[in-house]
């Protein structure tokens, strides 16, 4: 299982470099975003994950089928040879890849934003139980860690899940202790058994939360950093 960090921050004409490895319709795709940043890290995470699935698979980056599952979850074609899942989350100038033969795969980064009134939306998408912890909190800075660490755990579960928000964020509690490896089942009726993920805490050294969900516990996760600076 591999995790990839790749950090925007201060890198510029990244777009010109990497559009090349896209599809023409990746470069159409990025094309209609607005110019400037937004255009650039869709072309570099783009690019990037094409680099990594290739490396992984043994072929032409180009040459990979990338589709979408029933739920528009980004997929590789099996046609591609064995099946490696990926999933990719990206908040400002931070994009996390994660790659993994393991089964299924989720991963979600944010960045703290103080402006957001975090207890309204608890309210509206956390369990009474993770409310409840959240509102016992009284330091606000502890409170924001605390509701980012709750929002990056539950997106990155239903990312590996696959269905995304179209399943309800407080249909499944997160609210544990601990950082590693914690399981979490997640049901789409109270009568179904459902899916169990193991949740892990990313600790990434910035004013952000990050969260990885896996499908299989005894699947070790290697933090590596995508190095910009070589000439692919």
């Amino acid at each position: 299982m591999q995790l990839w960090r790749i950090d925007l921050a201060g890198a510029t004409g990244l777009h010109d470099r990497f559009a090349p490895l896209l599809t023409h319709a990746e470069q159409l795709q990025a094309s209609r975003r607005r110019t400037g940043r937004v255009q650039e890290h869709f072309s570099v995470g783009r690019a990037c994950l094409r680099i990594l699935l290739g490396n992984a698979s043994g072929l032409d980056p180009l040459s990979l089928s990338i589709t979408t599952g029933v739920h528009g979850k980004p997929q590789l074609s099996h046609r591609n040879g064995p099946s490696i899942a990926f999933n990719v989350a990206h908040s400002k100038d931070t994009i996390l890849i994660a790659l993994t033969r393991s089964g299924s795969v989720g991963v979600d980064v944010e960045y703290f934003d103080r402006s957001t009134d975090i207890m309204e939306v608890a309210h509206h998408n956390f369990t009474e139980k993770e409310s409840r912890s959240l509102a016992a909190i009284s330091y606000p800075q502890a409170r924001i860690k605390t509701f980012y660490r709750y929002w990056t755990r539950k997106e990155a579960v239903l990312k590996a899940d696959g269905r995304g928000l179209i399943a309800s964020l407080a249909s499944f509690d997160i609210s544990f202790e601990s950082l590693n490896l914690h399981p979490v089942r997640i049901a789409e009726s109270p009568d179904d058994q459902g899916k169990l993920f193991f949740v892990s805490d990313l600790s990434l050294g910035i004013e952000a939360a990050g969260a990885i969900a896996l499908e299989s516990p005894d699947c070790p996760v290697r933090q590596l950093i995508f190095p910009l600076s070589r000439p692919w």
